[in-house]
């Protein structure tokens, strides 16, 4: 079981009077990696700890179709398990996913560019349906990068990320991390979550991540 982090980041400009903050939800390093055997295997993955998967990751028919998958679903017929639908994953039109560098901001500006896909499955290179070169990661180098997501929360729309390491050598697909903003229409940056000694602390317990190993 992995510790999931609420941090409350500080702003410096409502220091005077009341302070204004906002909080990250954190996955910790989870690191979960996802081999193409020929299987295809995928997992699933519950950010939000109330026992229903919010996403999937993993392959289709090939090692060059790596995906990740926020439908609702049904099992069978290539969906997933039922999953919440609170994600949406930001995307080109054609379900391909660009490459996102540390330190992008995932805001309304960044949705406006990716928008979030109606059937929320996206490819990192291949498409699985007509097997088009659709997203930016390659298939010949490591590519380190984030997926920019929207999460339909209580509040509101707010904004996230998953880090992901897509290794085309290995035939591997690693989700090293992922982090999201709970207050609505608040943007977040990628890349290495402030640890809890620099900043407000606002609460620290035990996520249910259910990862579950399933065949397609």
């Amino acid at each position: 079981m992995n510790t999931k982090k609420t941090i409350a980041l500080i702003s410096t400009s409502g220091l005077a009077a009341g302070i204004a903050h906002s909080q990250v939800i954190y996955s910790g390093q989870l690191n979960l990696t996802q081999f193409y055997s020929g299987s295809l295997y995928r997992q699933q993955v519950d950010m939000t700890g109330d026992g229903t998967p919010d996403f999937t990751f993993g392959y289709e028919a090939d090692a060059q179709k790596p995906y990740v998958d926020a439908r609702t679903g049904a099992p069978g017929n290539g969906a997933p398990n039922p999953q919440s639908g609170i994600v949406s994953l930001l995307a080109y039109a054609n379900h391909g996913l660009p490459i996102t560098p540390s330190g992008m901001m995932i805001n309304a500006s960044y949705a406006a560019t990716y928008p979030a896909l109606p059937a929320g499955r996206a490819y990192f290179y291949e498409d699985g349906d007509s097997g088009s070169v659709t997203g930016d990661w390659g298939n010949t180098s490591t590519t380190d990068g984030y997926v920019g997501i929207e999460l339909s929360l209580a509040g509101g729309t707010s904004y996230g990320w998953l880090h992901f390491i897509d290794n085309p050598s290995a035939q591997s697909l690693t989700l090293v991390d992922w982090a999201y903003q709970n207050t609505p229409d608040t943007g977040i940056q990628t890349g290495p979550v402030p640890e809890p000694t620099t900043l407000a602390l606002g609460g620290l317990g035990l996520a249910a991540m259910m990862i579950l190993r399933k065949r397609k």
